[in-house]
């Protein structure tokens, strides 16, 4: 079976967030509300799922850059949850090449980030949140 490489492009909102349904690897679903987040074809080529996945993988991490601050942070999540890890097909190559790439992007990027003061302030703003929901609760 042959696999088509999805066309590289942006997903720069204009003026709204691109929705994540155009991700080439999400689909809308008949049987859930909203849709689903990995929708990939069948496949008896291990060696051409990984070399989607990695594409997959640009997409995504394109649309991350594209849509900050749209409530992307939770879609690797839901693109997890999404995922059979337990199919063992040629198709489990979709998503070895989708994490594989993600993981060395990832690495190449780690000297960049000083991670625990970013948990500092991502704690820090939770911690705030909560403070002003109670706030206002007790209003």
């Amino acid at each position: 079976m042959s696999i088509t490489t999805p066309s590289r492009r942006h997903y720069r909102p204009d003026p709204d967030p691109v929705p994540r349904a155009e991700l080439p690897f999400a689909a809308s679903a008949p049987n859930r509300r909203g849709f689903h987040c990995w929708q990939v074809p069948p496949t008896d080529d291990r060696h051409a799922a990984r070399l989607l996945g990695r594409e997959f993988a640009g997409h995504f991490i394109k649309y991350l850059q594209d849509n900050p601050g749209c409530g992307a942070h939770t879609l690797l999540g839901q693109i997890a949850a999404d995922i059979d890890f337990s199919d063992d097909s040629a198709a489990s190559g979709y998503w070895e090449g989708f994490f594989n790439t993600l993981g060395q992007v990832l690495t190449m990027t780690t000297s960049l980030l000083d991670v625990f003061d970013y948990i500092d302030r991502l704690n820090a703003q939770e911690a705030a949140r909560a403070r002003q929901r109670k706030a206002a609760a007790s209003v």
